[in-house]
């Protein structure tokens, strides 16, 4: 494998304390990063959370080095919602947050969900670009920790799935 080949795959319990440190540098890189809280409290519960409750989680690798991860955790039989998609600071501008998107939509539908929800804060215009960029499409805004942030959705294939399930998926405290 050459040093900038990117390898994907699903979590691996051995990975837990690599995706924490890498969920902490990235969401510092681009300000939402406070103190640990019950919030975080997937990250320590991957298997479970997300792999055993019929999601997944996935991490990439150039080399040894965890360079960018996400996860797609069930909401129903047809719905995921995508959490906790980072890419490492040092590893920026190279395509990663694309690659790992593309990754967790292709897992997604070989899952057999239709469609993916996700939130964003209004600060990482970055991620928006991304994620519009995806097809993703902005349905609400609001605010959730603390923070204000941006509802997306995006359908993969089949039948339009009920608005009301965005609402209900990230418990938004004042959705506009």
């Amino acid at each position: 494998m050459s040093q900038d080949e990117v390898m994907f795959r699903q979590f691996e319990s051995g990975d837990t304390d690599d995706v924490w440190h890498l969920h902490r540098r990235a969401s510092e890189a681009v300000g939402v990063c406070g103190p640990e809280g019950a919030w975080e409290d997937d990250l320590r519960n991957i298997g479970e959370i997300y792999i055993a409750s019929g999601g997944d989680f996935v991490v990439a690798h150039i080399g040894s080095k965890l360079v960018a991860m996400g996860g797609l955790k069930l909401i129903d039989d047809d719905v995921a919602e995508l959490k906790r998609m980072r890419v490492d600071p040092a590893f920026r501008r190279r395509g990663l947050g694309t690659r790992i998107l593309s990754e967790l939509e292709t897992r997604a539908a070989a899952l057999g969900f239709k469609r993916i929800v996700l939130d964003t804060t209004k600060i990482q215009v970055g991620a928006q670009r991304l994620y519009e960029a995806a097809g993703y499409v902005r349905r609400k805004e609001g605010m959730l920790h603390g923070y204000e942030v941006i509802l997306y959705d995006k359908r993969l294939v089949g039948r339009d799935e009920p608005r009301h399930i965005i609402n209900e998926v990230v418990g938004l405290e004042n959705p506009r």
